[in-house]
């Protein structure tokens, strides 16, 4: 064989491997350079990862962002390298294509001869494959992406914040006429408030030098998605209340279209305290060791408003039967038919009692849909239209309409015309999962905390990290410990003390504040702290349509049409072999990271040139999601991990999920997963593969662990939020769900949220209309 000359790839393109690294060295580098090469080599159609500049976004986020992966690559690289020695007499970068592509195999199958073991070898290479997608594919201000090379590659027109109708519906590509958009490209764009400035501004001040030392009324532990509604409430009520948030308070213009740094898919930027503490996650409660959780959608946001800030704003009501799920179900089938284990409960809310709340959020909120689901009945009709129409949704709904079903567009909190103040969307597609600087897309943050504000009786106070709850001796919750910015120990005392913060963060709060007469945790003497743990598996079958053209990229993942017939009480799960339901939809939203980390077709690798052509056919691929139920069950569940902490400084333990996929919702995803594939064939999918049934043990909708109820015994929460064994202690979140529905929750938890603030501001002497 003929050698290549050093600097030289074998196709003979030049590098510049001799260029200054910071944290690579030259040897590493090159070896580097090759092997992102071979991951996403340049062909006849365009360039491949070195021109692109994967090493230059590598070595950067080598530097920064990701120095903790340094070790891993040291390790991969000098182990790829000495394989090439021992194998073929050269190192890895002077290898011939095919015989590099040889190693690489054996690498993504942890088959290399090294240090690393197999396990550990297929860790690093989807961390480097990870790296891969970013350099190919993130903003060109980390680095990678060189000149939009990436974007362009794909036929991608990177970040346009506004998009027509025709545009949705378009069955050309829509290309911008070739305008490719980077983020420095709109930054001036983004609109400025002086006046939520000022707010950031005195929320920090205010942890600094709090106004509100002595007893107040009421204390909130985190002023996010549940802590920012009910602000309003309880000042409005004439009360006195402390909000204590472990983030800061973003003003529109810190919501950027960057779906590398902020999006809850990748780097998770607006939550960098959620960043340092996740959680653990094991299959059984008698495994010993743990691993890092996964996410099935995205990691939550730290800050004022929380993650409504960020969301898809999927808003949609259970269904009355959701509410009374174990009657339903024994009184059809019996109790025989529930699984082993399973702890499934009634609720001790009805849906008539909620209704009154669902029809005032939705018109708080500003919520766009129609009214075409037959199986919601509404007081009040929703206050906006419903997002316009778009190409995958409506072949969705040409389908599914024609298997008798019943498609309609999603409800969402998103202003399709003028309402509440703020505009109308844009259809953008860079929204969920990064935030929205238009305001067109309501929040917390938006509407009720600076109306709480402006009463004069909310003192707002953000970059505060509680660490304990403080109980006088008669075990009554009277105020929190916590840090304030400086990192100086602080405590504020209250009458009534509510936990609105994110399940996790709530029940590791209750755990740690244990005393005498708490021995256990708050809220745990009889054992039920942290049970009856629920999270959402959600799968997908994904479609290719040869010469179809979605244009997923032209509008937010809030365009969707989705199907209630699968979570409706019609629907007889039972007679399919499984209990529960799922929501099926199509829904928009595709952006450059995204599409290199949908699932893969089984005949695709995922490197190499078949990966590369696959992700050139993103503008034919479909897409129906699974949002299934969820099961609770005693072997379920959440408590303190004995062995890690949280790496921010405070050292606090990080949560432990003890859950496994249990044999009845493999069996829902099977089925489920078989209609979607139906229903795509329909639409006139050439080919389909499905994605995986398990797909990460944090979701985002994470109920359950402070069940609420009548019983003591059985549950945390009593049906106002208040805990049983702990007075003057409140809950406010989805941990207090006794079920999952394959339905999104959050319009439902702020439901039962703001009926309990109302009848807690009265209990406390409080005055609301």
């Amino acid at each position: 064989m003929t050698t290549p000359s050093p600097g030289t790839s074998p196709s003979g393109i030049s590098f510049p491997s001799g260029a200054a690294r910071t944290a690579l060295t030259a040897t590493e580098a090159h070896v580097a350079d090759a092997l992102f090469e071979r991951l996403f080599p340049a062909d006849d159609n365009g360039p491949g990862a070195r021109a692109i500049g994967v090493l230059d976004y590598v070595d950067r986020a080598l530097a920064g962002h990701d120095s903790r992966h340094v070790p891993l690559y040291q390790a991969v690289l000098a182990s790829l390298d000495a394989s090439a020695r021992s194998t073929f007499g050269h190192g890895f970068a002077d290898l011939r294509t095919d015989q590099q592509d040889a190693l690489v195999q054996h690498f993504s199958e942890g088959g290399l001869d090294a240090p690393l073991g197999p396990d550990e070898q297929q860790l690093a290479f989807a961390q480097i494959r990870a790296h891969l997608q970013e350099g190919l594919f993130a903003d060109p201000a980390y680095g990678g992406n060189r000149e939009e090379a990436g974007w362009r590659l794909l036929g991608h027109p990177g970040v346009w914040l506004e998009n027509s109708a025709e545009e949705n519906l378009s069955t050309e590509p829509v290309t911008k006429d070739g305008v490719v958009r980077a983020l420095a490209d709109v930054a001036d764009t983004l609109p400025h408030d002086e006046a939520e400035e000022e707010w950031t501004r005195e929320a920090y001040r205010n942890a600094l030098s709090p106004r509100s030392t002595d007893e107040v009324d009421v204390l909130l532990v985190g002023v996010g998605a549940m802590g920012g509604l009910v602000a309003q409430t309880f000042a409005e009520a004439g009360l006195s209340v402390v909000g204590l948030e472990a983030g800061p308070w973003r003003a529109k213009d810190d919501f950027r279209p960057d779906e590398l740094g902020d999006a809850y898919y990748a780097r998770a930027g607006l939550g960098p305290k959620f960043q340092t503490e996740t959680p653990r996650w094991r299959q059984d409660g008698d495994d010993a060791e743990t691993l890092e959780a996964t996410f099935s959608l995205g990691r939550m946001v730290n800050g004022v408003g929380g993650s409504a800030g960020h969301y898809g704003a999927w808003l949609r009501r259970f269904h009355p039967w959701h509410f009374r799920p174990l009657t339903r179900i024994t009184g059809q089938y019996g109790r025989d038919v529930l699984p082993e284990d399973c702890t499934l409960a009634d609720w001790p809310v009805t849906y008539d009692e909620l209704e009154p709340y669902y029809t005032r959020l939705e018109h708080l909120i500003g919520v766009a849909g129609d009214e075409s689901n037959p199986y919601i009945e509404r007081s009040k009709p929703l206050p906006m239209p419903p997002m316009r129409p778009f190409s995958l949704g409506e072949r969705f709904r040409t389908s599914t309409e024609a298997r008798g079903l019943h498609p309609h567009a999603v409800p969402v909190g998103v202003n399709t015309v003028e309402y509440g103040g703020r505009p109308a969307t844009t259809y953008s597609a860079w929204s969920n999962g990064l935030g929205t600087s238009s305001g067109e897309r309501w929040h917390p943050g938006l509407g009720p905390v600076p109306q709480a504000l402006r009463t004069g009786r909310f003192e707002l106070r953000t970059h505060c990290r509680v660490t304990r709850v403080l109980l006088d001796s008669t075990g009554k919750a009277v105020g929190v410990e916590y840090l304030d910015p400086n990192g100086r120990v602080r405590t504020q005392h209250a009458r009534a003390v509510i936990l609105s913060a994110y399940t996790y963060e709530n029940l590791r709060l209750m755990f740690v504040s244990a005393d005498s007469k708490h021995p256990d945790g708050l809220g745990n003497n009889t054992g039920q702290l942290g049970k009856h743990y629920m999270t959402k598996m959600f799968a997908h079958v994904n479609g290719y349509f040869p010469g179809v053209y979605f244009n997923r990229h032209t509008g937010p993942a809030a365009q969707g049409v989705v199907l209630d017939d699968y979570v409706a009480e019609q629907f007889d799960f039972a007679t399919h072999g499984f209990l529960g339901g799922a929501t099926l939809g199509a829904e928009q939203q595709f952006l450059p990271l995204q599409i290199s980390r949908e699932c893969l077709p089984p005949d695709v690798r995922p490197w190499g040139r078949s990966y590369r052509d696959h992700l050139l056919r993103w503008q034919h691929q479909g897409v129906v999601r699974i949002q299934p139920d969820s099961l609770p069950y005693a072997g379920h569940f959440v408590d303190l991990d004995p062995r890690h902490r949280d790496r921010s400084g405070v050292g606090m333990p990080v949560v432990r999920v003890t859950y496994r996929l249990r044999e009845n919702e493999r069996r829902l995803a099977a089925w489920m997963g078989g209609q979607a594939d139906m229903i795509l064939r329909e639409m006139g999918a050439a080919t389909t593969w499905e994605g995986p049934h398990f797909t990460g043990v944090g979701s985002s909708h994470d109920l359950g662990g402070t069940r609420f109820g009548e019983d003591p015994t059985g549950t945390v929460l009593d049906p106002w939020l208040a805990v049983h064994d702990t007075p003057g202690l409140h809950v406010y979140g989805g941990s207090a769900f006794p079920s999952c529905p394959g339905i999104n929750p959050t319009l439902t938890i702020w439901a039962v949220v703001l009926r309990a603030a109302e009848k807690l501001a009265r209990d406390l002497g409080g005055s609301v209309v």
